[in-house]
């Protein structure tokens, strides 16, 4: 009996030991995927920026020339501009609404698959710890 109590506590420190792992490793993965994410989306966010200015560069020259005009084009693409900032400012509260549910949404999907995984991992375990139990329970009979 008192063998039984000594393998079930040995099991319940490796059950806590792979939890403890498995939370660090969990936190290593998500702050490697916000690392990676960030560097990711400022590269991107820079070649965009750039590409942006030279096609709306490109675009203000080109309405110069059908307007006949060194200047036209440029106020024409600053106007726009001026539009879509204000635009953008009108509706912060609708877009940040709209960017908080996609968040949410995102986040709840991610929580939802790691709660399936822990409990896939939990009654692997149990698995394991109850073949155990009944192997040594044989071995004692």
């Amino acid at each position: 009996m008192l063998e039984k109590l000594e393998e079930i506590r040995e099991s319940i420190f490796k059950y806590l030991e792979a939890r403890i792992e498995l939370f660090k490793l969990e936190t290593r993965n998500q702050l490697e995927n916000v690392a990676l994410n960030a560097v990711h989306g400022i590269v991107l966010g820079f070649l965009a920026t750039i590409t942006t200015i030279f096609l709306f560069s490109l675009l203000a020259a080109y309405l110069n020339e059908v307007f006949d005009s060194r200047y036209l084009g440029f106020l024409i693409v600053a106007g726009f501009f001026l539009l879509l900032t204000l635009s953008w400012a009108l509706a912060k509260r609708p877009v940040e609404g709209l960017l908080r549910r996609i968040t949410y949404r995102m986040l709840k999907n991610q929580q939802e698959k790691k709660a399936e995984e822990r409990a896939e991992a939990i009654q692997d375990l149990m698995q394991q710890t109850r073949e155990s139990m009944n192997e040594s329970g044989s071995l004692n009979n």
